[in-house]
């Protein structure tokens, strides 16, 4: 087992030398042309690999890659894709999350709702309010409303346990496409409180709205997220 260990350090190692040339953020090789350039298995490429993830040393997304990371340990940096998965992103991070339902129910006559989820005046949304945390402490409020005429069942569901998005899944209704406003605020006193910071803490908003394969809005979601501990930045192509 020691010696594996040592193993897992030495690619590991060698992997930020021979790529620390990298920009932040550059996606590294794949595992397998990794497992062939240092002739090792492509399993000791993805426990070395988790290690330096462990460290906050790279970044990792399922189904898309490894990418370098050179910022300070203990700050999650988000992208653009990364919002569409924000417990996948925390988890890259090594970090264990838990989530606290503070609102569950339906709301009926809110017309800034209606009018953000394209809905009739009346019909139900699905409110969904919840304190994501990492390693015990609070990183991100998530305010989510959701048509409730797409997802039946839903108010019997314990999204303390049930990731939402699995959720969305599987009633066919999962966002494949968001538009996503970010801006900069000071948090109020509710906001604070939940997040553990003083009132007019800088803090940063993200406003989603999520579409299903159909074009329909599925989801509107405001973020309010630790800029202590988060870092925002975008990918353009020109």
């Amino acid at each position: 087992m020691k010696r594996e260990r040592g193993l897992y350090k030495r690619i590991g190692d060698r992997i930020l030398e021979d790529f620390g040339e990298l920009l932040e953020g550059e996606m590294l090789p794949g595992e397998r042309t990794l497992a062939e350039k240092y002739s090792v298995k492509r399993s000791t490429i993805q426990y070395a690999l988790g290690k330096l993830a462990e460290k906050g040393l790279v970044v990792r997304i399922r189904g898309k890659g490894t990418y370098l990371r050179k910022s300070s340990k203990g700050v999650l940096n988000i992208s653009d894709d990364a919002l569409k998965g924000t417990a996948e992103l925390i988890r890259s991070y090594g970090v264990k999350i838990k989530n606290v339902v503070l609102v569950s129910g339906t709301v009926t006559g809110n017309r800034f709702l209606e009018s953000k989820l394209g809905l009739q005046s009346g019909e139900p949304v699905f409110a969904l309010h919840r304190v994501r945390y990492g390693n015990n402490e609070p990183l991100i409020i998530e305010y989510t409303y959701l048509p409730k005429k797409y997802f039946p069942g839903i108010e019997g569901i314990d999204f303390r346990m049930v990731p939402l998005s699995d959720f969305m899944r599987s009633r066919g209704r999962r966002p494949e496409k968001y538009n996503i406003k970010f801006r900069f605020v000071k948090l109020f006193p509710k906001e604070a409180r939940y997040l553990e910071l003083p009132v007019d803490a800088p803090a940063f908003i993200f406003e989603m709205t999520g579409f299903d394969s159909g074009g329909h809005i599925v989801e509107y979601t405001e973020n309010y997220v630790r800029s202590d501990k988060t870092e925002f930045s975008i990918t353009t192509k020109l």
